[in-house]
């Protein structure tokens, strides 16, 4: 679909239209056309398909969660249709919907921003996170932030990966003792106690 035929909003203010109003809305959409994730704009309450990045309609042509039926989006698992209506259709200007059936490698989560209209009428965008979504998220480099020594850093990042202390041992080429040094000084500086602490201390950086 051409881009002259969405009227984009930012939260429920309209962009004022000015000379510039094309050009910012082109650019936009080259945005959202390049991102990893399936992005869709949506017409409530049919779920009419007004427009999908490449990655969406890689996904609807590929039988994951979601699927194109005729000029409309649907449910692959038809049980999930009436949760799906539901998710649509609420008031909410943002939510989240975890998409699960009985398969749970084939869940994933939508995500939902409502762009313009109200009580669940109007145009929306959805996006879509499948199971593989957590390899995508970005980290920056905290490092800086905690004080942390460029070995001390590599280290956080594979703890953030889920890498045990003996693997971590086994890549650095280092003794495990050597290894839970750094585990311990890196719990320190960043004020954490587990491992489960220190996800949550990053995770507020990580950025999809």
């Amino acid at each position: 679909m051409k881009s002259d035929q969405v009227e984009l909003h930012w939260g429920r203010q309209s962009v004022a239209p000015t000379a510039d109003s094309t050009r910012i809305e082109a650019l936009t959409l080259a945005y959202l056309h390049g991102m990893a994730y399936p992005v869709l704009l949506v017409e409530t309450p049919e779920a009419t398909l007004l427009w999908a990045n490449e990655a969406a309609e890689d996904f609807l042509v590929d039988g994951g969660a979601l699927v194109r039926s005729g000029n409309r989006i649907a449910a692959a698992d038809r049980s999930l249709q009436p949760g799906f209506n539901a998710f649509l259709s609420r008031g909410d200007t943002d939510g989240c919907w975890l998409m699960a059936s009985a398969d749970a490698a084939s869940a994933v989560l939508v995500r939902k921003a409502a762009l313009d209209g109200d009580e669940g009428q109007g145009a929306i965008m959805l996006v879509v996170y499948g199971p593989d979504h957590r390899a995508r998220f970005m980290e920056p480099d905290v490092s800086p932030l905690y004080g942390l020594t460029p070995t001390e850093g590599r280290i956080l990042q594979l703890l953030c990966s889920g890498q045990p202390a003996e693997r971590i041992t086994r890549s650095s080429g280092t003794s495990i003792e050597t290894t839970r040094t750094h585990i311990r000084r890196i719990y320190a500086k960043m004020g954490v106690n587990c491992r489960e602490e220190l996800l949550f201390a990053v995770q507020q950086f990580r950025v999809p």
